[in-house]
This record gives structure tokens, C-alpha cells and sequence, in this order.
């Protein structure tokens, strides 16, 4: 696929992740959209890198768990491009506080990181007649590899994983669905580290680094530009999935 003068909508879009996709679907020559729920300055980063290449950027706040936000997100592309030809759900959030007991923080990760994908999915999808999705999930989200202090966020990343899959089944061969899945991505989702503690979390890949947020844009770029790669999760995690997890 194409990518220069395509119209790509990222979620979460203003930072980590999402915002290292946008700037490199931004240098690539495509015209983007985002969606934040808070850091507006991150939104305007973007804006401007989108102005200094020459592409259009729009950038909506939006809560992608209400439906009259994603209806908005909806109206706001249309408006402006008329179609999407790629779909990356990036927007998710991520807890370890969410031991079997805690419902409450099961129900705030269903909502975010499983059910507003769904909801995202389906409003786009009238505006894409080809293409691809793509999902952000985890190597957390792999048979085996739940993480014991993230049972809800694990688990909600292999339930996105399974639906990826069935989807790409329904939207082939028009529109192409895959997922990437990072390992440890040095991200805000973090937070502040010391240096011991970065040593500690990088020792859990093989490689024994952090994964950059750069890295895992590149992934999904190979992903909205393959022609048959279909249904599959694309793992960039420094062998972490090879070791046990704790």
C-alpha cells in the first residue's frame, strides 16, 4: 500500500506510541489525524511537524469510551478527508492495580483498552473502503505471558488479540487487519524512573534495553504498507517472550 498521500487516523496520537507513529506516517507523506484526551501539547508537536512536511494534520480530543466523542472523532475526519485508509487503535491505558478482586479496575481496562477499540473499529469502518487496522496490543496479551501484577490489562490485550484476528477474517482481502505487539516501550505510560529501575525493567528483554516508541512506529508502518500480511501479530519485544515473565 501506498503511503504518501494517505489519510491515516491515529488514536492516542500525542505521545509514546501513537506519537511516534504519526511523525513517522507524517516524514512518509501522509496526511493524518489524531485523537488525545489530554496532552494538548504533544497534539500540537505533531500539528507542527505535519506543517513543517507539507501534509494536513487534524487533532481531536476525544474520550474514545463515550459514544457521542467517537461519534464527533467520526464527523471531525469525515469532514476533513473524506475517507481513512488506515486505522491504528493505539489509545489504551495500563494498571497494576487490577488483582481478580478489583473489578472496579477490570471494568476501567474492559472499557479502554478492549471495548473503545471496538467501538473505534466499527464508527471508522463505514469511511474505509480499503486498507488496514491496525492494533496496539502487548507481548502481555500472548498465551502464557499475562502479567501476574496486570491480570485485567493482560487479559484485555489477548481478548484484542483474539477479536484482531476474527476481524481479519471478515475485512479481507479489501481491508488488511494486524496487531503489533511491544514488549517493555519506553513510553509516559511509565512514568518517572531511576536508574535502577529502568536497568531492572530492560533486563526483562533479551536485549537487555528498552524498546523505543520509534521502533514499534516502524513495525506499524511495515504493517499499512504490506500487501499480505493478514491477521497476524507482529512482536517486537527483544526476546522478552522467550523468557518467563514475573
Amino acid at each position: 500500500m501506498q503511503i504518501k498521500g494517505s489519510r491515516v487516523l491515529i488514536t492516542g496520537g500525542s505521545k509514546g506510541i501513537g506519537k511516534a507513529a504519526a511523525l513517522a506516517f507524517i516524514k512518509a507523506g501522509a496526511d493524518i489525524a489524531i485523537t488525545y484526551s489530554s496532552d494538548r501539547t504533544g497534539a500540537k508537536d505533531v500539528e507542527q511537524a505535519a506543517q513543517a512536511a507539507g501534509v494536513s494534520c487534524v487533532s481531536i480530543k476525544a474520550d474514545i469510551t463515550s459514544d457521542s466523542d467517537v461519534e464527533g472523532l467520526v464527523a471531525a475526519v469525515k469532514h476533513e478527508y473524506g475517507r481513512i485508509d488506515v486505522l491504528i487503535n493505539n489509545a489504551g491505558i495500563f494498571s497494576e492495580d487490577d488483582s481478580p478482586d478489583n473489578l472496579d479496575a477490570f471494568r476501567d481496562i474492559f472499557e479502554v483498552n478492549f471495548l473503545a477499540q471496538v467501538r473505534v473499529t466499527n464508527a471508522l469502518r463505514p469511511l474505509m473502503q480499503q486498507g488496514r487496522i491496525i492494533f496496539v496490543s502487548s507481548v502481555h496479551g500472548r498465551p502464557g505471558h499475562g502479567r501476574p501484577s496486570a491480570i485485567a490489562y493482560s487479559a484485555m490485550k489477548a481478548a484484542l488479540d483474539s477479536f484482531m484476528k476474527n476481524l481479519a477474517k471478515h475485512l479481507a482481502p479489501d481491508i488488511l487487519v494486524n496487531s503489533v505487539a511491544p514488549g517493555k516501550t519506553l513510553t509516559p505510560m511509565w512514568g518517572e524512573m531511576d536508574h535502577s529501575t529502568l536497568e531492572k525493567h530492560a533486563a526483562d528483554h533479551l536485549t537487555k534495553r528498552w524498546i523505543e516508541p520509534a521502533e514499534v512506529a516502524d513495525a506499524i508502518m511495515y504493517l499499512a504498507q504490506s500487501d499480505s500480511v493478514c491477521g497476524e501479530i507482529l512482536t517486537i519485544d527483544g526476546g522478552m517472550s522467550l523468557t518467563t515473565l514475573s
